[in-house]
């Protein structure tokens, strides 16, 4: 994981995020920090795309969080990576981001 002990750069991440009908809101499900960029384009070159409809997608971001690429994920792609029902990683993204959203208003 990226910045441990704040010694080491993080060079990238991958981030996870669901597209909510319901709220109309991007919902981050879950990501990886990786610390050299080799190891950032190795993972990012090994997730799968997915070619059909899904509201799911993958963001490969540079060290600053700027998107720089992006993938279409299925549900099956998510649980693997997080190790977690998809309703799971929803549920808690929902709850992050309204926490979030109330301490700025």
């Amino acid at each position: 994981m990226a910045n441990i002990a704040g010694e080491d750069k993080c060079a990238g991440f991958i981030q996870l995020v669901f597209f909510d009908d319901k709220s109309n809101k991007v919902i981050t499900i879950g990501g990886a920090g990786f610390l050299s960029a080799s190891e950032l384009r190795a993972s990012w070159d090994s997730l799968p795309t997915f070619n059909g409809q899904s509201s799911f997608q993958a963001d490969r971001l540079d060290a600053q969080g700027d998107i720089l690429d992006e993938k279409t994920v299925d549900v099956v792609t998510c649980e693997k990576l997080m190790g977690k029902p998809i309703t799971t990683l929803i549920a808690d993204g929902r709850a992050k981001l309204d926490s979030e959203l109330a301490r700025h208003i």
